[in-house]
C-alpha cells in the first residue's frame, strides 16, 4: 500500500506549470527540462558574486551578496540593503573574471528601509561583460516556473547555485513578487529568471517558511532605471520615471500541464531504500539507507551479500533495518568512511530489490547537468523533487571540525590546561585543569597556537591522543573529539522545518540540490527522471542546499571494500 501512495504522490508532485514563448508547446518533463537548461545557459554567465571593498586597498569590507549584469557595458542590478551609492565593490563572474564596480542609485524608504529595496551598480573596469536580458514582471502568472542563480553564503563558493520554484504571489502585502525559490543570506541581490532566461525579479528577503521568498519585481527597475543610474540614496520614490513598456512575448506565454512521464522506473525507486534505527551516543536515531541489489556484487567477491549505504554519523554499531514491506532484521556494519560520512552495512537477509551499480560507466557531472530534475524517494510519504544546483564542489569544514572543549595557557613556563568544559571531549576523556600539555599524537606542543593547530586538523568523531604530565607522571589520554557547540540565530534562514544536519560540511567533491530534505531523511538515494542513481543525500546543509555524495564517490568506496 505504501508503494502505491508513494507513486501517486510522485505523479501529483511532478505536475507543474510551465511558461513558453513562441516555441513548440511543452507538455512533457523533457520539454520542461529543456526550458530550465536553456534559461540557465543564458542567465548563469551574468550572475555575479560581490562584496564591498576599500576604494584604495581593495580589502574586503562586507559580507557577500549577489547581483546580475544586465548590459554589456556592465550595469548591475542588486538590492538596496546590500549596496550604498559611491562605495566600491569587488565583482566576480562564474567564469573566474573579476572587476570592480561603484554603487549607483539606491531606493529604500524609511522607516523600514525594506521597500522597494532596488539598487544599481556600474562596473568601472573597461570591457564587454556577459549580461542577461531583462523581462517584465507585469506579464507573470501565479504558478509560473522560475529559477534562481545566486550565491548562498552557507556554501562559500565562487560559482553560483541554481534553484527551481514557481511564482506564488504577483504582489504580496509588502509589494514584492513572491516565489518558492529558496534563498538565504548571500543570495540578496541575486536574479530570478523565467524559463526564457530573462530577469524577472531580484532577491530581497525571506520568511521562516521555505516557500516564502521576496523578489523585487523587475518592473521596479524598469520604472526607475534613469534614477537608479545616479549615485544617490533615495528615501522616497524618485520623480524621474521611465516607461515600463509591455512584454512583446506575453501573448505567447501560457500555462501548460507537465506530463507525468518523469519516472520510467518507478518500481525501482520505491524499492531502493530502507529505514535504519540504531543508538548513537545514547539516543535513538532514525535515518534512511540506500539499498544495493545483490546483482551489484559478483559471487566471487569477498563480500557476496547485499549491502546498503547510509550516513555514518547517524548510524550506531548495531543497526536494525526495516524494509519496504515492514520486515525488520539486523544489519552488520562493515566499513565507515569518515571523510564522506558514509557507512557500509551488510544485511542478514536478502531482499529482492535495490539499486544495481555499473562500475564500467563514467559519472561525470558537467555544466549542462545543472538544473537536472532529481527525485528523492521516501517511505510512507511523497517523494521530494529538486534540481541539481551545482557541479562538483568542496565544502569547507566550518561546523564539523573536532572540538575538544578545553583551553590552554602558560603557568610559569609550562603550557597547561586552564579550562576543561564539563561534559565535552576533554572532560569525558579524563583531562584535568593544570595538566601540563606535552604533545598531541606524538607531536610536541610549544604554545597555545600549536595546540589549536594540532587539534584543528581533526574532524568531529576522530580520536586523538594527548600526552600530559600530571603529578610528575606522563600520561597518554585518548580523546574522541566532539562537534562544536551549535550556534543558532533568530534569522529566518536558521529556522526552517527540520533544521540542519549536525554533520553537514567538510565534504569534498559533492554536489547540492534544492530539495527540502530533513536530517533524518538523509542516507537515501537520489535519482534523475530516467531512474538513474545520481547519488545519496548525505546532509541538509542550509535552507537552500541538501548535499549529495555523487555515485562516482560511492563506486570508489564500494570498489575498495570489494577488493
Amino acid at each position: 500500500m505504501w508503494k502505491q501512495k508513494f507513486l501517486i504522490a510522485i505523479i501529483i508532485q511532478l505536475c507543474a506549470i510551465a511558461t513558453v514563448s513562441a516555441q513548440p508547446k511543452p507538455g512533457t518533463a523533457v520539454q520542461l527540462q529543456a526550458g530550465v537548461s536553456g534559461a540557465i545557459a543564458k542567465g548563469y554567465p551574468a550572475s555575479v558574486l560581490m562584496w564591498e571593498v576599500d576604494a584604495v586597498s581593495h580589502t574586503r569590507q562586507s559580507a557577500q551578496f549577489s547581483g546580475v549584469v544586465i548590459s554589456k557595458e556592465g550595469q548591475i542590478l542588486s538590492a538596496a540593503h546590500v549596496v550604498m551609492p559611491g562605495k566600491s565593490y569587488q565583482v566576480m563572474f562564474p567564469d573566474g573574471r573579476q572587476c570592480f564596480a561603484k554603487g549607483l542609485g539606491r531606493i529604500a524608504i524609511p522607516p523600514t528601509f525594506m521597500q522597494p529595496d532596488a539598487a544599481m551598480l556600474q562596473i568601472t573596469d573597461k570591457g564587454l561583460w556577459p549580461f542577461a536580458e531583462m523581462g517584465w514582471s507585469s506579464s507573470l502568472n501565479v504558478n509560473q516556473p522560475c529559477i534562481s542563480i545566486a550565491y548562498p553564503e552557507s556554501l562559500e563558493q565562487r560559482k553560483p547555485t541554481v534553484r527551481y520554484g514557481r511564482i506564488s504571489e504577483l504582489r504580496n502585502k509588502y509589494g514584492f513578487l513572491q516565489s518558492t525559490c529558496v534563498m538565504e543570506p548571500g543570495d540578496s541581490g541575486g536574479p530570478l529568471f523565467d524559463l526564457l532566461g530573462r530577469v524577472i525579479g531580484i532577491h530581497s528577503g525571506i520568511e521562516v517558511s521555505e516557500n516564502v521568498n521576496y523578489e523585487i519585481p523587475i518592473d521596479t527597475y524598469r520604472k526607475y532605471f534613469s534614477a537608479l543610474g545616479d549615485a544617490k540614496n533615495f528615501a522616497s520614490l524618485p520623480a524621474d520615471t521611465n516607461i515600463v513598456g509591455k512584454d512583446s512575448l506575453s501573448t505567447g506565454i501560457q500555462q501548460v500541464s507537465i506530463a507525468t512521464e518523469m519516472l520510467k522506473t518507478q518500481k525501482q525507486l520505491a524499492a531502493s531504500f530502507v529505514r535504519i534505527s540504531s543508538i548513537v551516543d545514547g539516543q535513538k536515531q532514525e535515518i534512511l539507507g540506500t539499498l544495493f541489489s545483490s546483482d551489484t556484487f559478483s559471487p566471487n567477491h569477498a563480500v557476496a551479500r547485499q549491502l546498503l549505504i547510509s550516513k555514518s554519523s547517524m548510524v550506531g554499531d548495531t543497526p536494525m533495518i526495516t524494509s519496504g514491506n515492514g520486515k525488520t532484521f539486523k544489519g552488520i556494519v562493515l566499513k565507515r568512511n569518515r571523510a564522506n560520512d558514509l557507512v557500509v552495512i551488510a544485511i542478514t537477509k536478502k531482499i529482492r530489490q535495490g539499486v544495481t551499480l555499473t562500475y564500467n560507466s563514467e559519472d561525470i557531472i558537467a555544466f549542462q547537468d545543472l538544473g537536472k530534475q532529481l527525485i528523492s524517494p521516501r517511505p510512507d510519504s511523497s517523494s521530494l523533487t529538486g534540481i541539481l544546483g551545482s557541479m562538483l564542489i568542496n565544502l569547507p569544514k566550518k561546523t564539523s571540525y573536532g572540538y575538544i572543549g578545553a583551553t590552554t595557557g602558560f603557568k610559569g613556563n609550562k603550557l597547561v590546561f586552564t579550562f576543561i568544559q564539563p561534559g565535552k571531549a576533554a572532560a569525558i576523556g579524563g583531562l584535568l585543569t593544570d595538566d601540563i600539555v606535552d604533545a598531541v599524537d606524538g607531536h610536541l606542543v610549544a604554545d597555545e597556537l600549536d595546540f589549536v593547530r594540532a587539534i584543528g586538523k581533526y574532524s568531529a568523531g576522530d580520536t586523538t591522543t594527548v600526552t600530559v604530565t600530571r603529578g610528575g607522571q606522563k600520561l597518554e589520554i585518548r580523546i574522541v573529539l566532539h562537534y562544536p557547540p551549535l550556534r543558532t540565530g533568530n534569522h529566518p534562514a536558521e529556522r526552517f522545518a527540520g533544521g540542519k544536519s549536525i554533520k553537514r560540511d567538510g565534504f569534498e567533491q559533492v554536489v547540492v540540490q534544492d530539495a527540502r530534505i530533513k536530517p533524518n531523511e538523509c542516507g537515501g538515494p537520489v535519482f534523475d527522471t530516467d531512474g538513474s542513481l545520481i547519488g545519496i543525500n548525505i546532509a541538509r546543509l542550509s535552507r537552500t542546499s541538501t548535499v549529495i555524495i555523487p555515485v562516482s564517490n560511492i563506486k570508489k568506496i564500494l570498489s575498495r571494500l570489494l577488493r
